[in-house]
């Protein structure tokens, strides 16, 4: 039989799968620099506080965010969030 998980369980692994992903990109950066092979960082151009948001699982706010300092329209908003 499955094991049942509630939400804080749920969301723990959820953290921790994040945490790891992002351990692995930065890596991923390094060793692309050494071996000389470019590897674009899609969320450069994206503001720290979007960024947050967007992590934080509020992607609307995020959006909003986006949107306010970018003066981007909706649609490249939409993009650039779907990247994080």
């Amino acid at each position: 039989m499955a094991k049942q998980y509630n939400e804080a369980q749920l969301s723990s692994f959820v953290d921790q799968i994040f945490k790891r992903l992002q351990r692995i990109e930065k890596q991923l950066l390094i060793v692309s620099e050494k071996a000389g092979v470019p590897m674009e960082d899609p969320t450069a151009s994206v503001p720290p506080e979007v960024i947050e948001l967007a992590r934080n699982g509020e992607r609307m706010g995020a959006i909003r965010k986006y949107r306010e300092l970018t003066r981007a329209d909706m649609q490249e908003a939409q993009a650039a969030i779907e990247l994080i």
